[in-house]
């Protein structure tokens, strides 16, 4: 590989160690205000915490690499990375915890890193696109939020924890990647139009999305352990981001039908994978654990 394929490597590997601290962020921001963020004082007991600010600053610092990675390496070396954040984040979040990683977690976390490296081998497009024009962007930036929107009322209306932190996780993982489609699109208006870029329906769409998407992954932690959302969102994402790419910027679907059928056994396997990471929480588990104690707003429910 050449040099600059490799230093695209090294952005990517960043993006990933920023995507993991920001989940292992959340995830213990998620101890600190425990409730559901379905009301007012949840949720602005959440955004008055410096953990949530800072799990934004580095869901920010993980989409300026991906973007950096992607100007450097094609998309067939950097989304395969994606699958390092569940290496990174099992041992980090359970050291923070006070807990050893359970042998079926590992089970679990090698079975999905397994089925998305070889999903988005299989799955990955042959790189070549073409901008969104405003019209288009908006279009996806409305349906993407609509399709969040039903995600996330499907979600509250579950009886199982699972189900629902499975729900928010995959909406999350959609909301980030149409917002790298989208934000691949304000790039590229930038470089043509200047600052008239920043009136481009494509800038005023990552940035609804991308919001959106930290809220739902936030949402989606609260009540469980990292691994099951995470790995959730991590599958979602890359798809999400390659069904933008191929129906509305113009790139080739490159798995052809064995492709697609080696597609659906990975996802069978992934999903067998995230089943076993989805080990329920349980507050004994974090005894040694002490996060800051819950704040007013997150109190008397």
């Amino acid at each position: 590989m050449s040099i600059g394929v490799w230093f695209g490597v090294v952005l990517g590997v960043l993006s990933c160690a920023c995507y993991t601290a920001a989940a292992v962020a959340q995830r213990r921001l998620a101890v600190a205000v425990p409730g559901p963020l379905t009301g007012r004082r949840p949720l602005a007991a959440l955004l008055g915490h410096p953990l949530w600010w800072g799990s934004a600053v580095l869901n920010g610092g993980r989409a300026a690499f991906q973007v950096g990675a992607l100007a450097f390496a094609p998309l067939t070396v950097v989304q395969p990375l994606g699958v390092l954040v569940l290496v990174f984040g099992l041992p980090w979040s359970a050291r923070l915890a006070g807990r050893r990683v359970a042998p079926r977690e590992w089970r679990g976390a090698l079975l999905t890193v397994l089925a998305l490296a070889v999903l988005l081998a299989v799955a990955v497009t042959d790189g070549r696109s073409r901008p969104m024009g405003p019209g288009v962007s908006a279009a996806v930036a409305g349906g993407t939020a609509a399709l969040l929107a039903a995600l996330a009322w499907a979600a509250g209306r579950v009886p199982s924890a699972a189900w629902r932190s499975h729900l928010l996780a995959a909406a999350a993982g959609i909301a980030f990647g149409v917002s790298s489609a989208t934000a691949k699109t304000a790039i590229a208006a930038a470089g043509t139009d200047g600052a008239a870029a920043l009136f481009h329906p494509a800038a005023a769409g990552t940035a609804l999305v991308a919001a959106a998407g930290l809220l739902l992954a936030q949402a989606a932690y609260q009540g469980a352990e990292l691994g099951a959302p995470l790995g959730v969102t991590t599958l979602a994402n890359p798809l999400a981001a390659s069904v933008v790419g191929v129906a509305f910027m113009g790139e080739t679907y490159s798995g052809g039908l064995p492709g697609a059928g080696v597609a659906v056994l990975c996802g069978l396997l992934a999903a067998y994978g995230i089943a076993l990471l989805a080990t329920p929480f349980r507050p004994g588990r974090t005894r040694t654990y002490h996060p800051t104690p819950p704040l007013s707003g997150a109190r008397g429910r």
